[in-house]
């Protein structure tokens, strides 16, 4: 424990290193807390990716959703069938209840 104090006492910039680390990385973790999250949605007849990115895509332009969730999905085009499962994105920051995204604006 000596050993200690007596490093640190002799090494502070090393504690405000450690002081910086440790801030950045807090600052990082926020910015995942607020990052894409993805749901699950059954389809339903007549939705086409277009209208779900209306209702889910918020401030990711729907070119930029519409790529997101072919990908998420392994879609090879904008075709999607009623009654299956398609995972969307929807942003979530750390004051937002998750049930709410769940239950998601507009779905049918």
């Amino acid at each position: 424990m000596e050993f200690i104090k007596e490093f640190i006492k002799n090494n502070y910039y090393f504690a405000i290193l450690l002081a910086v680390c440790v801030s950045f990385a807090w600052v990082q973790f926020d910015k995942i807390a607020e990052e894409d999250h993805y749901i699950e949605i059954v389809i339903n007849e007549g939705d086409t990716l277009w209208q779900l990115a209306s209702n889910y895509s918020e401030d990711i332009p729907t070119n930029h959703w519409i790529e997101q969730v072919r990908s998420l999905n392994e879609l090879p085009t904008d075709q999607i069938v009623s009654g299956e499962l398609l995972r969307v994105p929807v942003k979530i920051n750390k004051q937002t209840d998750i049930r709410v995204a769940e239950i998601g604006v507009g779905s049918k």
